[in-house]
């Protein structure tokens, strides 16, 4: 009797083990929102310099998706205009509504006081020093928040915006930056200010240095030229660039091709230290970690066709591109990825749970009906 007592314990058991897996199953096979419920905030994040900037996240709502950590975005907006309000761009927020923390601030002495687009303290600084060392704290605060993925943070700049990014990631590579989507930035002075096109204009009241070669003049272009730091960040850069460059014109590429070699590393020919580089996205099929002579037309890469303005939304199509390379810890003290945003682990993982919970049942069943049987 006691060994009939001690099999159906155990038969007892391998049922319960079974019935307690099978709402573990069903968590599991849960499947994730097509779309995130998302909520638009406003904070104040502290520069180096002890000034307050305003920042504005649009997020899936923290408290719906609890313990959830989502891949981060900061962008940047071209000329010297305040970035909040890209907070309320339809593309950032649908951006968002897929499981994106989208991030935009409003560099030092930018603002207009208007709901959405306070004004940030300082002055303004025309894209040097002092807001690259803004990206720097905003970076550094958005890496520390519980929703988003530290190894997964990417900067994303348009025009004149690439003065901010290359500068405060080539000045601090070890800030956690996996990737930097540059929009046809102009990356030294002569092409800022339209020098090389022959219609030179004064940006922040400076000239080129070529008509005003003065130490003054070369030593506030040193401060925003892009093509001086973009060679000592250690992440993934993508560089887009139209037929028709939105500021200087058809066929103007001497800033793309000097950006992608000054980033592109020493074995691939180039100068700097990215771990990776590309011109354009996968969609036109141009060689990773290559180089291209501005002398030589015939072995430029492909660009993308008519104007980027033609393409709206090719931004956030490379954007999502680049999140999805999480595989390698890349931008200096970014956390190596855990293989948790990989759709194809993250199926392979649910296929197995799913796979042991159900034979925990099936046993279970078995094992009781053997046992009670007998």
């Amino acid at each position: 009797m006691a060994q009939v007592g001690s099999k159906r314990a155990v038969a007892i058991r391998a049922l319960v083990l079974g019935l307690i897996a099978l709402p573990t199953l069903i968590a599991i096979a849960a499947p994730t929102p097509a779309t995130y419920t998302i909520q638009v905030i406003e904070t104040w994040v502290t520069a180096p310099n002890g000034n307050q900037v305003y920042t504005r996240i649009a997020q899936p709502v923290p408290a719906l998706y609890p313990g959830q950590r989502f891949p981060g975005l900061i962008a940047i907006p071209g000329g010297t205009g305040a970035g909040a309000p890209l907070a309320d761009n339809p593309r950032y927020r649908d951006l968002a509504d897929d499981g994106f923390v989208v991030v935009a601030f409003n560099p030092e002495g930018r603002g207009s006081a208007a709901p959405g687009n306070l004004k940030s303290e300082g002055t303004e600084n025309c894209n040097g020093f002092l807001h690259q060392d803004d990206l720097k704290a905003v970076i550094e605060y958005v890496a520390v928040q519980p929703n988003v993925k530290a190894a997964n943070i990417g900067v994303e700049t348009a025009s004149f915006g690439i003065a901010i990014g290359a500068g405060a990631l080539g000045r601090y590579p070890s800030l956690p930056v996996a990737y930097l989507v540059d929009q046809e930035g102009p990356h030294d002075n002569r092409v800022i200010t339209f020098y090389d096109v022959g219609r030179e204009t004064a940006v922040c009241g400076h000239l080129s240095t070529v008509t005003d070669p003065s130490p003054e003049n070369a030593a506030f272009w040193a401060e925003r030229e892009a093509v001086r730091y973009i060679g000592a960040y250690p992440g993934r850069y993508l560089r887009m660039q139209a037929e028709i460059d939105h500021a200087q014109g058809l066929g103007y590429f001497r800033h793309a091709i000097e950006m992608v070699n000054a980033a592109t590393k020493p074995e691939y020919g180039g100068s700097g230290s990215a771990s990776w580089t590309r011109m354009n996205g996968s969609d036109l099929g141009n060689a990773i970690n290559a180089v291209y002579p501005v002398a030589d037309p015939n072995q430029y890469p492909t660009w993308v066709s008519d104007r980027l303005a033609d393409h709206p939304g090719l931004n956030i199509t490379y954007d999502r591109e680049m999140a999805a390379f999480i595989g390698v810890p890349v931008g200096g003290t970014a956390q190596p990825a855990d293989g948790s945003d990989s759709s194809a682990r993250n199926y392979i993982a649910l296929a197995a749970l799913a796979a042991a919970a159900l034979l925990a049942l099936s046993a279970g069943a078995w094992y009781a009906r053997r046992r009670w049987l007998r």
